[in-house]
């Protein structure tokens, strides 16, 4: 185990420490001013914001953290030197190995994460977290005073941290999308991110937007030190991002104006006769939700067993495939009242489950068009299961996806032509642009670009809520199980990894329609029908599930 005066820091890794520490649920435009420093220019120089605080910048987590970090970004890009940033991080990591943090002594299971009281996170035990994955993710001995720290937190606030196998990395407490960003910033050579500023001064779209132009105003970002300063040209293409998410105008799902940039430099690049298979991952990698924490996400099994013949195997095959195979974390209640799934829905609300890049909620059970049957009572479908895991702040812009299988069914069923519903009505909204602006055309942006506001979402928005059968419809399940579980369990294990989420549903609906099914019908004998399963998305990027592989 290191020292604190033991680990050397390359300076091609002190901005990644730096930028993976970010907390980015917490930056805000803060007042700043642009400092009258002297302007420093170099042949072919792109503009670069310098900024003075106008008070006094602790070192604790959130947006005063940021603005330190992006003063020390700009004072290594003006002065050409990797050191104003090494001695931030140096600051920091002393910080971290002084820290007094509250002991614990109680194991961390992930059962008892349903059974406790709420345990919320300061942000430096956040850092520690953060710090301590870092380390490792780099391929640093974490120093010994934060691994301290590190297991008595983990220990005492009860989180679900799985230990790293075989050599995968411990990959849990950075933001996603930072892992993310680094990885795209990892695959651009100096000259691109020189070439992205470029773009950035001389795009029209750019020029126009207002929260940009301080920024392009300011100066320079030399060609010739991004190339031979080690560590510079991540430090400058970090503080682009970090100017972007200060600004609100990117965030872990929002992130067109990066991918803007991005498609300009693949223009360039193809002009040139140049690779671009880097910038179309990094492209590729932009259009999907961030998913890079091991485990990816966290799965619920509400497990109804009561009266339903072959559930168990429905059971244990979503159970294997999500923990062995997408390496989830999961969570199984057998017969769970309504009581308790409310119990466990506000446990989630716990600060520890905020490293989740993903939810996953499975219901099995009987159910109606309207309510799922649960023990001793029911609970609505919407109100009582779907909107309540929405309304938990740590999966906000986060993929929610729901699995219910159950029947739709109504005691006199009947059949209602597309026309039956009530008619819809028009809201007036505000809604926001995408490009530069919004990805897409331009009658579209002239609408409502000037409307645009990433900064907010809609609770029910990153939801897929995938249904067994069509309303007013039974689901088929015999002895061996049922026929969607073992549909989806195994087209999952086949294509999840490969496909959209949307994709491997249509393959679902296929195979299912495709079986005949037989049932026994009073007073008709044997009746021949096929179930129809569905989904329902308000999904705004590709959902992949993980490979389970080493990365």
């Amino acid at each position: 185990m290191a020292n604190m005066d033991q680990t050397v820091v390359k300076d091609e890794d002190v901005a990644r420490m730096l930028f993976l520490a970010v907390n980015p649920t917490t930056l805000e435009e803060n007042d700043m001013e642009v400092a009258s420093t002297p302007t420093y220019t170099d042949g072919g120089a792109v503009g670069l914001g310098l900024f003075q605080s106008t008070g006094d910048i602790s070192s604790e987590g959130g947006s005063e953290s940021t603005q330190r970090l992006m003063v020390k970004f700009e004072a290594a890009l003006r002065d050409q030197s990797i050191y104003p940033v090494r001695r931030e991080l140096q600051l920091r990591l002393l910080k971290l190995s002084t820290m007094e943090l509250q002991n614990g002594n109680n194991l961390s299971t992930l059962e008892s994460n349903f059974s406790d009281e709420v345990d919320q996170l300061s942000s430096n035990e956040e850092y520690v977290l953060e710090f301590t994955e870092i380390f490792e993710r780099l391929k640093y001995p974490v120093p010994k005073e934060i691994k301290d720290q590190f297991d008595r937190i983990v220990t005492s606030k009860k989180i679900p941290f799985r230990k790293a196998e075989g050599n995968k990395k411990k990959t849990f407490f950075v933001y996603a999308e930072n892992k993310i960003l680094m990885k795209v910033c990892n695959s651009l050579s100096a000259l691109e991110v020189y070439q992205m500023y470029t773009i950035l001064s001389e795009s029209k779209a750019v020029e126009e937007d207002d929260a940009m132009k301080d920024f392009l105003s300011q100066p320079c970002v030399s060609p010739e030190a991004l190339h031979k300063v080690k560590g510079l040209k991540d430090v400058a293409f970090y503080y682009f991002v970090l100017t972007l998410m200060r600004k609100k105008m990117i965030n872990r799902l929002y992130t067109h104006k990066l991918y803007f940039l991005l498609e300009k430099l693949k223009q360039i690049l193809g002009e040139e006769k140049k690779t671009c298979i880097h910038i179309d991952r990094a492209l590729e990698m932009l259009n999907r939700y961030p998913i890079a924490s091991h485990p990816p996400g966290l799965c619920l099994i509400f497990h109804m067993a009561e009266n339903r013949i072959g559930s168990s195997k429905d059971l244990t095959r979503v159970r294997e495939l999500f923990e062995k195979v997408f390496m989830y974390d999961v969570f199984v209640k057998v017969d769970p009242t309504a009581e308790q799934i409310k119990s466990i829905i506000s446990k989630l609300k716990a600060a520890r489950n905020k490293f989740y890049d993903s939810l996953v909620v499975w219901f099995m059970g009987h159910g109606s068009k309207t309510y799922l049957n649960v023990k001793e009572g029911q609970i609505h479908r919407r109100l009582d299961l779907i909107e309540p895991f929405t309304e938990i702040e740590w999966f906000f812009k986060k993929p929610k996806l729901f699995f219910i299988q159950a029947c739709a069914v109504k005691d006199n069923r009947k059949r209602f032509s597309s026309s039956s519903g009530q008619d819809l009505k028009a809201l007036s909204t505000q809604v926001d642009s995408v490009g530069w602006k919004a990805p897409a055309g331009r009658v579209w942006q002239e609408k409502y670009a000037d409307y645009t506001d990433v900064s907010n979402i809609n609770c029910f928005a990153d939801t897929l809520i995938s249904y067994a059968t069509m309303w007013y419809q039974p689901a088929a399940r015999d002895e061996e199980g049922s026929l969607y579980v073992d549909t989806l369990v195994d087209q999952l294990r086949d294509h999840g990894s490969q496909e959209s989420i949307e994709n491997v549903l249509r393959r679902v609906h296929y195979n299912v329609n495709t079986v005949s099914l037989q049932h026994n019908e009073p007073g008709q004998g044997e009746v021949q029908w096929k179930q129809a399963p569905y989904f329902e998305s308000s999904l705004q990027k590709e959902f992949i599930f993980p490979k389970s592989t080493n990365t």
